[in-house]
């Protein structure tokens, strides 16, 4: 089987193995061409129009006004009424492991369907270290894999030197980062990071009840995931209070705010140098109540997920709404305050990367980091700045600069091509035509036919 992508007014085919079965290595050595197509390059705003990219090797040649590039004898192409950006990164999502409801593969292909070209796996296991290297070697579909080992919790660390060891384990299986969850003590948490500092590995994630946001930032963390910890900082809690389950993130907190404090809690993270994946689609779709049940079943992506999955989320997001510590008011105002620490956190200059928590609670792999985007931009973010949050930002945080996140010579051929300008159709959903990850282009339809 072949995928073919079928360009409007110019039909033309290329050539790519099927996304079921792949073998790859070939393909990512050919040339292709995208010929004639609008470029956003993410550099500034400024759609570059009727250019053409060559992409040799798995990275960007050379590109320029169509007119001006002379295409390669036998190469691929790609033309038509199509514009051309980066692939997105989803830094804070999951791939299942074996007995979990969802294929490992099919759902980095879903993924990858959705133009995400580089996800970060925030609760790893053994697994996804073959899965990374299939990645790398293109023998499976998939985008590019950043992969945390299994996660540092209450549940799996009982002292200081049990953490320590935990860290040298998953610095020798060859994870790329730690993925703390709640639980810790403030001496399970200076001992693992101590000796993350020592083997110069990265810890991200969740912050916990003992160890507040300042520690953290302190301590020189990756990424702060779910905005966690903001609330507890900003606002006056009461005294006794007592953490409440993690998926509220500080939302007891909302009438306690004070809202001076938001800036503060941004110009220190800044000042930190720690980056934060806000997650907000996961919040709204928990806790929004002009999002009903039945409104999040009917998204686009959810059909390709399990139905037992599915309804897992709806008891949760049922219960919990008919639950005592819910109020639709207050919800409301939680959500709107965490839009404001999203907005000045990208103000002040702290960084900002996309992540949407997929697959959690009704984020269907790759259509919900669309949902994230559009949610920037709710916030108060440029589409420009939002898509940033994907692209050039991880890139800066990857200290990849230079070598992905634009539409430039030298760079990674991770690409996307949109039948719509992209600064002006977020969420991209239908948009999605082809996706190039390190040179091998995909249809996003065949994709997403290989998942039924």
């Amino acid at each position: 089987m072949r995928l073919l992508v079928y360009i409007s007014v110019v039909i033309v085919t290329f050539a790519a193995n099927s996304a079921a079965n792949p073998n790859h290595t070939a393909a990512a050595s050919e040339v292709l061409a995208i010929h004639d197509v609008h470029v956003l390059t993410m550099e500034d705003e400024e759609i570059k129009r009727n250019y053409t990219v060559i992409v040799r090797d798995g990275r960007i040649d050379r590109m320029g006004p169509a007119n001006d590039i002379e295409i390669p004898e036998n190469a691929q192409m790609i033309t038509g009424e199509l514009y051309l950006m980066p692939g997105l990164a989803e830094m804070h999502g999951h791939i299942p492991g074996p007995d979990q409801h969802m294929d490992p593969e099919e759902t980095l292909r879903m993924y990858l369907a959705q133009g995400i070209t580089t996800v970060r796996g925030m609760l790893g296991q053994p697994l996804h270290l073959e899965l990374r290297e299939k990645a790398d070697e293109s023998s499976i579909s998939s985008p590019r894999i950043i992969t945390s080992g299994p996660g540092f919790s209450g549940q799996s660390v009982d002292s200081p030197e049990q953490g320590r060891q935990m860290v040298r384990e998953q610095h020798d299986a060859g994870y790329d980062l730690l993925k703390f969850h709640p639980g810790l003590t403030l001496e399970e948490f200076e001992a693992i990071t101590g000796k993350a500092h020592e083997l110069d590995m990265e810890f991200s994630g969740h912050i916990s009840f003992d160890v507040g946001l300042e520690r953290s930032l302190d301590a020189g963390k990756g990424t702060i995931d779910h905005l966690d910890r903001y609330m507890e900082f900003i606002a006056d809690a009461p005294e006794g209070r007592e953490d409440p389950p993690v998926i509220y993130f500080g939302y007891d907190l909302t009438d306690h705010v004070v809202d001076e404090r938001i800036r503060e809690a941004a110009r220190i993270t800044r000042e930190a140098g720690v980056w934060n994946v806000p997650t907000n689609t996961l919040l709204h779709n928990v806790l929004n109540p002009d999002l009903s049940v039945e409104t999040m079943q009917e998204w686009p992506g959810m059909s390709f997920l399990p139905e037992e999955m599915v309804e897992n989320w709806s008891e949760f997001v049922t219960d919990l709404r008919e639950g005592e510590m819910y109020d639709p008011d207050r919800a409301r105002r939680f959500l709107e305050i965490r839009d404001r620490i999203t907005l000045a956190l990208h103000e002040e200059g702290a960084g900002i990367m996309l992540g949407a928590d997929a697959p959690q609670i009704f984020n269907p792999p790759g259509f919900s980091a669309h949902r994230e985007l559009a949610l920037y931009v709710d916030a108060g973010l440029s589409p420009f700045e939002a898509l940033k949050t994907g692209t050039v930002n991880v890139a800066r945080y990857l200290n990849e600069e230079g070598k992905s996140g634009k539409v430039a010579p030298g760079y990674r051929a991770d690409l996307i091509l949109l039948t719509e300008n992209p600064l002006e159709s977020i969420p991209f959903h239908d948009h999605l035509h082809t996706v190039i990850s390190e040179g091998v282009p995909y249809s996003t339809d065949a994709l997403l036919e290989s998942l039924r």
